[in-house]
């Protein structure tokens, strides 16, 4: 029998659900008794008698030993990694709990200035001195991919003594890092290797993906499980490799960091995707990537122009569609379809749109959004978008450390006055979630101006006092 195909901790709850027992604990709702009929016919009954808590029969992620261990270990196996953890507080809990493991208060970690907002707040917990190194930047697409040994050459040379290389990989937009060469690169210098890999959760499933940084040894990895394989939201998994990261100090920030009540549906949901990719994996990415191939040909044929392999990129995730339709925003098309075509996208930006293809998806969804951007594309845009040379400031100046500035007294000016000011918030376009702006930081007044722009386009602004952004919170003086 395969091992694969069992998912002990899933089997742990059904159990529990049959077996009838008379509840007494929480949560209050009573396995759906006592909750809202509206609430119960949206999300239904087995869902909600499902939704119990840590009782006897069922394992605690904070202290396994039963049934989510061996849910975990299997878990390992499949992705071939020498530890895996359960995450319910999604890849931003996994990220904050890597800096806050391997990074003690002043050691210097490398850091891509494109990386998660939620690796900034690591940071700021943490007290670990980030040093942001720009990825290659592609100004066809204008965006930033991922880290190369070369472009990283120029950092390490300036900070040898940096204790990790943090990586974000793949990117958003589906660029992938050559993880092996990083992998190298870091144990040539004695770094640990962190990576996000947040939207790789389905790489180590079919050999046309990019390579996991899990099977290329890297220390610490963390994966979405709900983002492009199937487990609920906020479903996440942390791999570990090797023994340089001090397991006890890394299982004891992870115990900080999560809830004390873990879902038992988001847990059992871990386990049950990790038994339908280890089964079932390539089939289904094959169907994904063909489908994927079917949409872009179709997307093509319709006038956007596609993106996918670039110049300067080690590989590409094919399982997702990265267009634009000229003469339109990446904004206005993303509006359009939801409003007109009640399509949903995964994100857009000024100039481009990302569509995610999954093991959820058909040949009627492909046929239906290829359709839905023809129609759309036969019609004039709502404001003629004319792509901009994108002008790059400088990474701004820091003045404060991330706390520090968090800390600090602070005023609001307007963002129009903002320049040379040290910033307390943090300015934070969502999606993709890549901080333009951190506390205690000084912004040039190129920024300000590729800022200004951005909202003019229709850009939204997180992790700013004020969502509009009219204002910014600066260091009062």
């Amino acid at each position: 029998m395969d091992p694969q195909s069992a998912a002990p901790y899933f089997d742990s709850l059904v159990n529990y659900v049959k077996s009838g027992v008379l509840s007494f604990h929480m949560p209050g709702h009573q396995q759906g008794t006592g909750a809202p009929a509206e609430f119960v016919d949206l999300v239904g009954a087995g869902a909600l008698q499902a939704d119990i808590t840590q009782v006897q029969g069922m394992d605690d992620i904070h202290r396994p030993f039963d049934g989510c261990l061996r849910a975990q270990r299997l878990a390992a196996q499949a992705y071939k990694s020498d530890r895996c953890y359960f995450l319910v507080n999604g890849s931003t809990c996994g990220n904050q709990a890597m800096l806050l493991a391997c990074l003690n208060p002043g050691e210097t970690v490398l850091v891509p200035r494109n990386a998660h907002s939620s690796t900034v707040a690591g940071l700021l917990l943490s007290e670990a001195r980030p040093v942001y190194y720009q990825p290659p930047f592609d100004a066809e697409m204008g965006v930033f991919h991922v880290a190369t040994p070369d472009s990283l050459l120029s950092v390490l040379q300036r900070n040898p003594q940096a204790r990790a290389l943090f990586l974000t990989s793949p990117s958003y937009y589906g660029a992938a890092a050559d993880v092996d060469a990083l992998v190298a690169l870091a144990r040539q210098r004695d770094m640990l290797l962190l990576v996000d890999e947040a939207w790789g959760a389905h790489l180590a499933f079919h050999p046309r993906l990019p390579r996991s940084a899990v099977w290329a040894g890297a220390d610490l990895v963390v994966q979405s499980s709900h983002k492009l394989v199937c487990g609920l939201s906020q479903a996440a998994m942390l791999h570990a490799n090797g023994d340089r990261v001090e397991r006890a100090r890394l299982e004891s920030v992870l115990r900080m960091l999560q809830t004390t009540s873990p879902s038992t549906l988001l847990v059992a949901s871990l386990d049950t995707a990790r038994r339908q990719l280890a089964q079932e994996g390539q089939r289904l990415l094959e169907q994904v990537l063909q489908l994927a191939d079917q949409a872009r040909a179709g997307l093509q044929a319709a006038g956007a122009r596609l993106w996918g392999r670039r110049p300067g990129v080690h590989d590409w995730d094919d399982s997702r569609l990265v267009f634009s339709l000229p003469g339109f925003s990446g904004y206005e098309v993303e509006r359009r379809l939801r409003r007109e075509h009640n399509l949903q996208l995964e994100m857009s930006d000024s100039q481009n749109l990302v569509a995610l293809v999954t093991p959820g998806h058909t040949r009627q969804s492909i046929d239906r959004l290829v359709a839905a951007v023809s129609e759309l594309a036969g019609q004039a845009p709502e404001k003629v978008h004319k792509i901009r040379s994108p002008h790059l400031p400088e990474l701004p100046e820091s003045r404060l450390s991330l706390k520090q500035a968090f800390l600090a007294r602070w005023e609001s000016v307007p963002l129009s006055k903002a320049a040379g000011r040290i910033c307390v918030d943090t300015v934070c376009p969502y999606p993709p979630g890549i901080p333009w702006l951190l506390p205690g930081e000084v912004p040039s007044p190129a920024l300000i101006e590729e800022l200004q722009a951005e909202l003019a386009a229709g850009v939204t602004v997180q992790g700013a006092y004020d969502p509009q952004l009219e204002t910014v919170r600066v260091v009062k003086e």
